[in-house]
């Protein structure tokens, strides 16, 4: 009996042993955490500023406004500071849809100007240092509202953010005639653009009165007309501002 419980003693007195040597084994759970910086805002790099909106690079923009400032975007991103006319005329060829060409979308400028502006005389006038075209261009892409004043900036403002070498143009235009047959001028404001080193008359608001007023699908659309034909054609005839027969 006695040699069992020794047999016994030394089975236990083994096994305590084992347990004590044995390594402890301690279980972990996995655990990860991963955390997606998103970009926004203005990041500068080589001296170039890029812009980015919900983590996306913003390209590609003829008028862009950030804050209270207006930008073109190149395809590539860089971002360059413009004027507010200019700003947002680039907005609003951007509202309006880009075409394939610049000459398309440039007619298709011109149609905005002449179709969704709706007239108003009085715009008010420039502060001083602004010019015309800067004033009424703003004046008619904020409002949607304004005179020949008003659809002849917006038009310039767009043709140049094109890259079309234009020019806002101020004068008269004949209104009617006096008892004694000479001619009684009127302000008006048109654009000109010159192609191939030829210059066309552009003016949103003859494409507006005849065609929206008058609803005279024959005259011509207003868009690139000539001096010449202009008046050959019983339509408009433009003076300078010193009001000289432009032909």
């Amino acid at each position: 009996m006695k040699g069992f419980k020794k047999l016994m003693f030394l089975m236990i007195f083994a096994a305590m042993v084992t347990l004590c040597a044995a390594p402890a084994i301690t279980t972990y759970a996995a655990t990860s955490s991963t955390t997606t910086t998103v970009k926004n805002g203005w990041v500068k790099k080589n001296g170039k500023k890029y812009y980015y909106k919900n983590g996306k690079l913003v390209k590609n923009k003829l008028g862009y406004k950030i804050g209270s400032s207006y930008y073109k975007i190149s395809k590539t991103g860089v971002c360059t500071k413009v004027s507010e006319a200019a700003g947002r005329a680039g907005v609003q060829l951007e509202s309006i849809g880009r075409e394939s060409t610049n000459s398309k979308t440039l007619k298709k400028a011109f149609t905005w100007c002449s179709t969704k502006i709706a007239y108003k005389a009085n715009c008010g006038s420039p502060a001083s240092g602004q010019t015309k075209a800067a004033y009424y261009s703003i004046y008619g892409f904020k409002n949607k509202k304004g005179d020949c004043n008003v659809m002849a900036a917006t038009f310039y403002q767009m043709a140049k953010v094109l890259g079309y070498d234009a020019k806002y143009v101020t004068g008269y235009i004949v209104s009617g005639y006096d008892s004694n047959g000479d001619v009684i001028l009127a302000n008006h404001s048109w654009v000109t653009i010159t192609l191939s080193g030829k210059t066309y008359v552009y003016d949103p608001n003859f494409a507006y009165v005849q065609h929206t007023l008058n609803n005279n699908t024959k005259a011509h659309s207003g868009y690139k007309m000539t001096y010449t034909k202009t008046g050959s054609k019983q339509q408009y005839i433009y003076y300078s501002s010193k009001k000289k027969l432009l032909k």
